[in-house]
This record gives C-alpha cells, sequence and structure tokens, in this order.
C-alpha cells in the first residue's frame, strides 16, 4: 500500500479490519450465513484465476491490451470487490462544457472508474484520456480521475487502475500534492500474498462507498485521520515548545561548551540567534522523522552497495531508534554518541554521503543553519528528552507515537 489519503493509524487499522465499519458480514452487505472471512477467501480465488487468465495475455500480440485490461478489471471489480452494478460508459460524460472519458461507473453513479491498458502507467499522459473542450491533449489516467472528481458534484471518490495496480483517489483542491491510496495488484496477485490481498479487499471493496459521503466508510476513515492529526499537531507544538527547553539547557549544560557559552556570555551569539538554531535543529529532526517514515530518505538504488549503505545506516543513524531509546531511561546518560551520529547524518544531507546512502540536500542541512550547534556536544540524556517529547505523546493518560 502507499499513498497518502489516510494517515498511517487509521490505514492500518483499516487494512487489518478493525474499524467500527468493518466488524460484521452485515457491514460489507454480505448475505446472511456467510462470514469475512469467508468471502476474502472466496474473492481471493477468484482474483487469482483471473490473474493468471489476465498474466497470460501480456506476452500475446494478437490480444489488444486495453481490452484485456478493461476484461480483467470488470471482473476483479465485479466478482471478487463488490462493484456489481459496474456499468461501462459508452460515451465520455460531460460535466459542463467538457467530457471525461470515463470507463465506467458504479455504487449508483457515484464511483467513477478509469481503466488503463496494463502497458500504460496510471501517472503517464496519454490521448485516450484526453478531456474533450480542455485543450489539452494529452492526460494520464490518474490526471483524468482528479479532474473529474474536482469538476463534479456527484462523485468524491473514484477508482483508477491498470490491471496491474488499484489507486483509490479523491476530490482535492489541488494537483500540485496528490493524495490517493494505491495497491499492488500484480505483486499480490502474482505472488499469491493471502493477508495483503484480505487488506486490499477491507479497504476497497464496493460497500466502503456507502450510499452517501454520510455513509462513505473512505469519507469516515479520513476524517477520523482529520480529527486524529488535529490531536497530534497540538501534541506536537506542546512536544516542540518541551523539546526546546531540553535541548537549549542541554547544550549549555555539557561539560564540554565551553565556547558556545561563551558566546552567549559576551553577547556574540544573541538568545534570539541560539534560539533560531534551536528551532532549525528541530525542524532537522522532524523533517528526517517524516522522511524516514514514509521511505523517502534514500535512493532508489538497488545496487549491493546502496543496500548495505541503507543497513548500515538503519543499524547504527536512523532517528527511528532515537524514538525506542526515548522510551528507556538507561539510555539517558551523559555520553554524547547519539548526538555525534545525528551530526553525522546532519553533514551527510548537507553534501550527500554515500556510504549511509544519503542525499545532497543542502537548505535546512546546510553548515550556516546550525553553526554553533554543530560544533558543539550534547548529552545523551538530552538529546532524548527532546525527542521523548516530539516522538512521543502523553495525552489521553498512555504514550503513544506521534504521526
Amino acid at each position: 500500500m502507499k499513498g497518502g489519503l489516510f494517515v498511517p493509524a487509521i490505514l492500518e487499522k483499516a487494512a487489518r479490519g478493525e474499524l467500527p465499519d468493518q466488524r460484521t458480514p452485515a457491514d460489507y452487505h454480505l448475505p446472511a450465513g456467510l462470514s469475512l472471512l469467508d468471502e476474502q477467501g472466496r474473492a481471493f480465488r477468484i482474483a487469482s484465476a483471473l490473474w493468471r487468465a489476465f498474466e497470460s495475455t501480456h506476452a500475446r500480440t494478437d490480444v489488444d491490451p486495453a481490452r484485456a485490461t478493461q476484461g480483467f478489471v470488470t471482473e476483479l471489480l465485479r466478482d471478487a470487490l463488490g462493484y456489481t452494478d459496474l456499468a461501462p460508459c459508452r460515451e465520455p460524460v460531460a460535466l459542463g462544457d467538457r467530457a471525461f472519458p470515463i470507463t465506467a461507473l458504479a455504487c449508483g453513479g457515484r464511483v467513477p472508474v478509469i481503466v488503463a491498458p496494463h502497458t500504460l502507467d496510471l501517472d503517464t499522459p496519454d490521448e485516450r484520456f484526453a478531456i474533450i473542450g480542455s485543450g489539452a491533449r494529452r492526460r494520464s489516467a490518474y490526471q483524468l480521475a482528479q479532474q473529474f472528481l474536482n469538476a463534479s458534484k456527484d462523485c468524491t471518490w473514484a477508482l483508477v487502475t491498470n490491471g496491474r495496480a488499484l489507486r483509490l483517489v479523491r476530490d482535492s483542491d489541488t494537483l500540485t500534492r496528490p493524495a490517493f491510496l494505491e495497491a499492488d495488484v500484480e505483486l499480490i496477485l502474482r505472488e499469491q500474498r493471502y493477508a495483503d490481498f484480505a487488506a486490499v479487499w477491507r479497504l476497497f471493496h464496493a460497500s466502503r462507498a456507502g450510499q452517501s459521503d454520510a455513509s462513505c466508510s473512505w469519507e469516515s476513515w479520513r476524517k477520523q485521520g482529520q480529527d486524529q492529526g488535529e490531536r497530534v499537531r497540538d501534541g506536537l507544538r506542546e512536544g516542540v515548545t518541551q523539546a526546546l527547553l531540553a535541548l537549549g539547557t542541554g547544550f549549555l549544560a555539557t561539560p564540554g561548551n565551553n565556547a558556545l557559552r561563551a558566546r552567549l556570555e559576551s553577547g556574540e551569539l544573541t538568545v534570539d540567534a541560539y534560539f533560531q538554531q534551536l528551532l532549525r535543529l528541530i525542524y532537522r529532526c522532524l523533517f528526517v522523522f517524516t522522511a524516514e517514515e514514509r521511505d523517502l530518505l534514500h535512493s532508489d538504488d538497488t545496487s549491493p552497495a546502496a543496500r548495505q549503505a541503507r543497513e548500515i545506516y538503519a543499524a547504527g543513524y536512523s532517528f527511528r531508534r532515537l524514538r525506542e531509546c526515548a522510551l528507556r531511561r538507561s539510555e539517558f546518560d551523559r555520553h554524547t554518541d547519539l548526538w555525534k551520529a545525528c551530526r553525522i547524518v546532519f553533514r551527510g544531507l548537507a553534501q550527500g554521503e554515500s556510504r549511509l546512502d544519503l542525499p545532497a540536500l543542502g537548505g535546512l542541512f546546510s553548515p550556516a543553519q546550525c553553526p554553533d550547534l554543530d560544533a558543539a556536544d550534547l548529552e545523551n540524556r538530552a538529546l532524548l528528552a527532546a525527542m521523548r517529547h516530539l516522538r512521543w505523546s502523553g495525552r489521553g493518560g498512555s504514550l503513544a507515537p506521534i504521526d
């Protein structure tokens, strides 16, 4: 699964079927006598058989990829995922002075479906997805779906697929920051990953569309994520304040930082300038946390050297480990090894470090951003106190990781 449509915590629960609207067969509109597990197993067997027949056409030159994909997708959605009213669109769907070449409509016409041939990526522009009346000759399947949703008053969600990937898309105010949920259908069915298919079934099943936005599970899950995000944001604001205090006092209390203390006492380094460096350090940490959690920190290089570099990073330099260390009081010592590892990461992100597979980003990580802090030491107890405030929330009476 990938994409930023739902917050990870909600998505994980939904994938496991742990949300309130997922717990009974009736939630998925199953007939009496059928269990969720029985239906998921049946759907998996159907999808697997459909995939084998579909995959066998990929290398054939006498089979049109578009027709083969549309046939596979139609049966997959109808017979395995519950879209029993899937209806092909014979003509482009007109909205105002534009017409959109939608492949099919489902769920009472509320969920448009766009199907690309298996030979075409969902983000690759093609003339077949051009919007009539828009002036542009080519669109990708994903762009077509997004612009149709943005123009439609009746449709909020759409499905986009090329048979190999299945993408859930929502109406969005912006096209520059796309948000979607995508499942790798090819990987799941080719490698017979039943558990992953069951998660796809729970997430993409037609029952999730509801009869309206008020009864739409996707909309409910998204709203839960937004509400959770607001709570986390409030908690993070408090955490940043406490982290600033922990770092600010920690740098000044670390015995080896005589030069830093002297610069502050003389006024050569003003209190405001010191605060700004501390704030940039917080931003650096939050950036690395986020990049790690979204698997965006490293390159896509699959060479043995790159893989080994990422393993070294994960074992000795990852910020993820700081989150776990922050829970163990035994780690709150007066050594400075954890901060030294952080400085190596920051330096690697400033100029690039192939030995850790870190890109050269500069900007926030350039030496000019935190010159006094980069040259100072910091005891583990101060660093981990700050990480505890940034990465763990105590709201609700128990510690929970901050997404």
